[in-house]
């Protein structure tokens, strides 16, 4: 029999039918399809080993790896079977391939990626490998053209014939040669310790949606506009710009600086409500950058400190007033309410989401 081709979106209905959301497994490979891939993608082996690689980046599915394996398939053999074709999914990864090691020593899974990375390096490329504190690992790879890919990588290793490499990962980003995200690629990245983000910019802005769990669900949409409009995504990117980004040319970066020493000047000779509420916001957002984005930073921790000494000498609180939520932001956490796990499977149970949600950028 001959194979063809099925796009992703075509298999996606198909599991609809199957009821999803009565098996775990079943319902991570449906969420994957439809809020993971891109419409337009076709069903492969690659795309299915993707699949794995994501979902055993999870704890849940690396001690349930067995379900997993059978239950995806079966449903890439039932959908042959309904639809009387074949796909072709030769080198499609099986369950015996793939012993996955977690990774306690965030240095070990460093020297892994480093060593996998230098065996596929090309001619003119360059390579950079770093660890993020002790959360996790990245690779920033300067391209023959200037441009760069950042990628991030999940806390566990794969050992396969006696060999360690490092899952590989769909974590990644795609500048320009200027530094700025490329137009129209599709980007990912994880924006908390279960979610992440797929997105592309585009003359509208940011389109994309935030993705949770082990099971892929959609949390919500980002829909146009730029970055700051999205601080769930704001604060991750930031973070993993400042290992490539010159910060004397980050625009946010002189930013912040330059609005903490104006403000920390109007307190000292003009301590006006109006200055001391500018200088409260302007030490919030300090201090939301010193955590998410700038934690080594001894220049910025320093701003903050005489920010809220000055505030102190005024005896003012040094944080502005909690801001109530605005009616989108009120529809908008109703309208992902909607979008929780079926009853009955309790699939986020160790999966706790992110902070940082409506933070001021």
């Amino acid at each position: 029999m001959a194979h063809v081709a099925a796009p992703v979106m075509s298999l996606a209905q198909h599991i609809f039918t199957l009821e999803p959301d009565k098996d775990a497994a079943r319902l991570s490979f449906y969420q994957y399809l439809i809020n993971v891939c891109e419409p337009n993608e076709l069903v492969t082996a690659d795309l299915i080993n993707q699949f794995y690689f994501r979902a055993l980046s999870f704890g849940h599915w690396q001690s349930n790896k067995v379900s997993l394996f059978r239950e995806t398939e079966s449903l890439l053999q039932h959908f042959q079977n309904s639809n009387g074709s074949s796909l072709d999914l030769e080198g499609l990864v099986r369950q015996r391939d793939l012993q996955i090691i977690a990774t306690e020593n965030l240095s070990d899974l460093e020297i892994v990626v480093r060593n996998n990375l230098e065996k596929t390096v090309t001619p003119g490329e360059r390579i950079r490998v770093l660890r993020d504190g002790e959360t996790r690992v990245i690779s920033i790879a300067l391209q023959v053209d200037q441009s760069v890919k950042v990628t991030t990588y999940p806390r566990a290793m794969i050992l396969n014939h006696g060999t360690l490499s490092p899952i590989p990962s769909a974590m990644t980003l795609f500048y320009t040669p200027d530094l700025r995200l490329m137009p129209s690629v599709s980007q990912q990245i994880e924006v908390g310790p279960h979610a992440s983000a797929r997105f592309r910019s585009g003359p509208q802005g940011l389109v994309g949606l935030f993705v949770r769990g082990y099971t892929f669900q959609k949390y919500g949409l980002i829909e146009g506009g730029g970055l700051n409009r999205y601080p769930l995504l704001f604060y991750p990117l930031k973070r993993l710009e400042q290992f490539f980004i010159d910060r004397g040319t980050d625009p946010m970066y002189v930013d912040l600086i330059a609005t903490a020493e104006q403000t920390i000047d109007l307190l000292a000779h003009s301590p006006t409500g109006e200055n001391i509420r500018l200088a409260q916001a302007a030490l919030e957002r300090g201090r939301l950058a010193l955590e998410h984005i700038f934690p080594d930073d001894s220049f910025v921790r320093l701003l903050i400190n005489k920010l809220e000494k000055s505030l102190a000498l005024l005896q003012v609180p040094s944080h502005s007033p909690q801001v109530q939520p605005t009616h989108e932001q009120t529809h908008r956490a109703r309208d992902g309410a909607l979008d929780a796990e079926p009853e009955g499977l309790d699939l986020l149970k160790d999966e706790s989401w992110p902070e940082i949600r409506n933070l001021p950028v």
